[in-house]
């Protein structure tokens, strides 16, 4: 992948426990993560298998189709668009696997914020970002490790609450032990900083493909008010949320 942007916008999510379509390609990616049972496709001019704890990853424009199966069977499809570029990947490794049994978790209900809410979405996002990340065999940067997958997790859980002492305990780490294990697995020693990367991501993706209200945005960034939340990003992008929103609009950036 040449594209280092591994942004991903979660457009539907779901289990599914039958097949058959007709040959077909479309514009978005879509992952497919078997749970139990054979998921019989065809891609790429043959006849896949998945078997339980395989991912098909299916990249825009791949002519795919699904067989209906006589055995019982679950799996998880999401679709979502990326600018990242990847082609198809059929595989079974545990950091792959990792990240959709945390995209899973939050679908099934098992992270405490629904797969529907905001909250969830990001969280989804978020590891799908990471699941993307991972593929990309030619990126001078290493695929995020476990850990950095958790921390952002629970960054995107806590919002503006987010702070090193609460981090810290959700690891079960000392404060100093939680720094540490930051620099060792970040390279930086900056956590402030980090948490504020996520938390202004997040706030741009409301402001940039949503009508969501500001009001309704600081309360799911866990600010506040709607003032602490406006304050907070005009000091870090120098613009209040709204004008950034305007901006982004008359631009189509």
């Amino acid at each position: 992948m040449r594209n280092r942007n591994f942004d991903a916008e979660l457009l539907y999510f779901g289990h599914a426990h039958t097949t058959g379509t007709a040959l077909h390609c479309h514009s978005y990616f879509q992952l497919e993560y078997c749970i139990n049972g054979q998921l019989a496709a065809y891609g790429n001019g043959e006849k896949l298998f998945l078997n339980a704890g395989d991912y098909w990853l299916i990249p825009p424009g791949f002519m795919h189709k699904f067989y209906s199966g006589k055995k019982a069977l679950d799996y998880i499809s999401i679709k979502f668009s990326s600018p990242a570029k990847a082609g198809s990947e059929l595989a079974h490794d545990p950091v792959g696997q990792y990240y959709l049994e945390k995209i899973r978790a939050v679908l099934d209900g098992e992270t405490g914020f629904s797969a529907y809410s905001s909250e969830g979405k990001s969280i989804i996002e978020n590891h799908l970002s990471g699941f993307l990340h991972r593929l990309d065999r030619t990126s001078s940067e290493p695929p995020r490790s476990e850990f950095e997958v958790d921390l952002q997790s629970c960054i995107c859980e806590s919002g503006a609450a987010s702070n090193i002492n609460d981090l810290a305990e959700e690891f079960k780490l000392s404060r100093a032990e939680f720094k540490y294990r930051f620099l060792q697995e970040t390279g930086s020693g900056k956590i402030k900083e980090y948490i504020d990367s996520i938390l202004l991501n997040i706030a741009e993706q409301h402001l940039r493909y949503s009508d969501t209200q500001l009001n309704k945005i600081a309360q799911l960034l866990h600010f506040s008010s709607i003032y602490a939340f406006s304050r907070y990003f005009k000091h870090h992008r120098g613009i209040t949320p709204s004008e950034f929103r305007r901006r982004k609009k008359e631009t189509g950036n």
